[in-house]
Order: structure tokens, then sequence, then C-alpha cells
């Protein structure tokens, strides 16, 4: 059978995880091989990035962390669709644009310095999907999961909703309304990907 790449992006607290692992099950009860995968990674330099071992570290520099990551992760990524897997990834590198290209504490990067960075190591995914869902709604759901990090301030969270949108349209990225049922969110995914593969 032949492997596919599908990745779901979205806002803190849009329901990708969750979607991740309810497409995972559909997929596997199917009969098909699926591997869930996310980014930054859990291999090394992922690991460093989740760990923040390095404090006070620039935006630029940490945009290129989550690129070296995605160069390895990419390559695993390719191997395993090679060998006839459903790769469906939780975040890759739309989130490196639409996170670090919205103004945190009054630093932001350039959007197109950060595309460039990625075009020569990122793999044209066969869907991507964009969980949207209002910045409101969003922030509820992070703060009754009680996981806050430096990314989760409402007016931060709108600006990268918004460069989301923007890149929705610019890669023909799958608009799916996250603010519904899961099951409803499943059943428009569901559709999609089996046009894919």
């Amino acid at each position: 059978m032949t492997g596919a790449f599908i990745v779901f992006e979205g806002i803190d607290g849009s329901g990708k995880t969750s979607m991740c692992e309810m497409v995972r099950a559909e997929l596997t009860k199917a009969g098909r091989d699926v591997i869930v995968t996310q980014e930054p990674t859990h291999d090394e330099i992922g690991t460093f990035i989740r760990d923040g071992v390095v404090k006070d570290i620039s935006q630029k520099a940490e945009a290129l962390l989550f690129v070296a990551d995605r160069a390895v992760h990419t390559e695993r990524i390719a191997q395993k669709v090679a060998e006839g897997y459903i790769v469906i990834c939780d975040r890759y590198f739309a989130s490196t644009v639409a996170y670090q290209s919205a103004p945190l504490n009054g630093e932001a990067l350039d959007k197109e310095w950060l595309l460039e960075i990625n075009r020569p190591i990122v793999r044209t995914p066969n869907v991507t999907f964009l969980l949207d869902l209002d910045v409101d709604r969003s922030m509820r759901r992070v703060n009754d999961r009680g996981e806050k990090s430096k990314f989760e301030n409402i007016e931060y969270q709108r600006s990268v909703r918004t460069n989301y949108i923007k890149l929705a349209k610019e890669f023909d990225f799958v608009i799916i309304d996250g603010d519904r049922p899961q099951e409803d969110v499943l059943k428009d995914v569901m559709e999609f990907i089996r046009e894919v593969i």
C-alpha cells in the first residue's frame, strides 16, 4: 500500500492532538499502518527545545533549532511513508511560521525568512488540516488542561491564528471548523483523508 503524510495545524487548544489520535484509530481499524508524530519531536534536538535548556534564547535562534529538528524529522517521515505507513504529524513547518512571525514580547520574525529557511527541508504533505477555533474558546480549553506556556497569551494567539489562516490560503490547507463536537470534526477530516490515500 502507498504511504501518506498528513499534518494537523492550529493554535493551542484547537484539538490537534486529540484529532491525530482519533484519525489514527480510524485508519488502524481500516487495516492501515499508522504512525503519529509531532513537532517539536521527542528526539535529541526536539527534546532540547522542549526542555528549555538554553535560557533567554532569541526567537531567531529558536527558529533555527525548530528547523534543525524538522530536518531530521522529515527524513524519518519520508522513510516511513516510503515503507507504506501513513504518518500523521501534530504540527509541521506552518507552526514555526505562524508562531514566530507573530509578535511575542515585542519580537517577531520575518515570515519570508522563516519560509526560506524551511523550504530546503520540508516535504509537501498529502493534506494539511488547519483546525480553526476562536481564540477565547481555545484558551478556555488550555486553561482547563492547566498547561500554560509562554505562547498561551490571548493577543499573541490571535496573531498566530491570523497567520495560520493566511498560510492556509497560501499553501492550500484544508480549514476545518474546530468549534464543534469531535465526532463531527473527525467525520469531515476522514472524508478528505479518504480522497488522498
